[in-house]
């Protein structure tokens, strides 16, 4: 068993339109008339109506309809909506190098969620789009230093890590882990119990903290924090040696969506012992699950 921690903290789904837009207006007769209006608000909020189903049917063509008009008066959001549903194909084809230049549009305007894709673009690039590890950074650290939290993230992971055009610094990772854990972000705060675990860095080796740490990731929903609580049970890391414990919250860890611990679940189930019953089949059944899902 090894210690989890997070890479890349992108979001993939479509979620994130509701965290970068400040409001959620239904549909309504009334924000129909001003968006036909051409209030630019109005058409963006509209847009966010028809994306979500508040209140009407949801209807993605109608969504980037609307985005766009209120994009075409500058809106940022509106500019980020557009190229967010070209960069995942949502209601239009799938268009990763145009939707760049929607969120260029919006990143300039200083729309954080539009600065953090554009830099996701840049440092993993993707079809049509050529890898600029340089503006990755810019734009990434534009946005966190501007307060976004997955940015944060994202630049601690990038730091922490290192990589072709990433000097590998943990002071700087442990800077932006620490600025998105004061906003809850969960991944920063899996990351940080690892520096604690293992005194990393600056950072003096506290197993009470990491623990701490992890238990908020963990009940934040994220699956590696479930799993480094696991390996400290399993490890005896400022804890008694449980395996009993350590499979529970390697089986927490599978139902938040970590399938790899199923591989460390199989290996307890095999060896048994410090309060966990052998259990052969039972192992056999999580090799089984991990390998129908590879």
């Amino acid at each position: 068993m090894q210690i989890k921690n997070i890479i890349f903290s992108i979001l993939l789904s479509s979620s994130v339109l509701t965290t970068s837009h400040a409001e959620d207006i239904p549909y309504s007769e009334e924000l129909v008339q001003q968006a036909q209006a051409g209030d630019a608000d109005s058409q963006n909020n509209l847009g966010d109506a028809y994306y979500y189903g508040h209140e009407v049917e949801r209807d993605f063509g109608k969504a980037l309809e609307w985005f766009k008009k209120s994009a075409a008066k500058g809106n940022a959001d509106a500019l980020f909506a557009v190229g967010y549903m070209l960069d995942y194909g949502e209601g239009t084809e799938e268009d990763n190098s145009t939707a760049l230049k929607w969120y260029t549009q919006a990143a300039q305007k200083d729309q954080l969620h539009a600065q953090y894709y554009l830099a996701y673009l840049y440092l993993y690039g993707d079809d049509g789009v050529k890898i600029n590890t340089a503006k990755g950074l810019q734009w990434m650290t534009r946005s966190a230093d501007a307060g976004l939290a997955l940015a944060q993230a994202e630049l601690g992971h990038l730091y922490n890590d290192g990589g072709e055009g990433v000097t590998q610094d943990f002071a700087k990772a442990l800077h932006y882990y620490r600025l998105a854990v004061k906003q809850d972000e969960s991944s920063a705060i899996n990351n940080l119990g690892i520096f604690y675990l293992e005194g990393k860095a600056s950072v003096k080796q506290d197993y009470k903290e990491a623990l701490r740490l992890f238990k908020l990731s963990s009940a934040a929903g994220n699956g590696l924090g479930s799993s480094n609580i696991g390996y400290m049970y399993e490890e005896a890391k400022g804890l008694n040696k449980d395996y009993k414990k350590a499979a529970e919250y390697y089986a927490l860890a599978v139902e938040q969506g970590e399938n790899e611990v199923l591989l460390d679940l199989a290996r307890l189930y095999k060896a048994g012992g410090y309060g966990l019953a052998k259990n052969q089949e039972l192992a056999e059944e999580y090799e089984a699950e991990w390998s129908d899902l590879q």
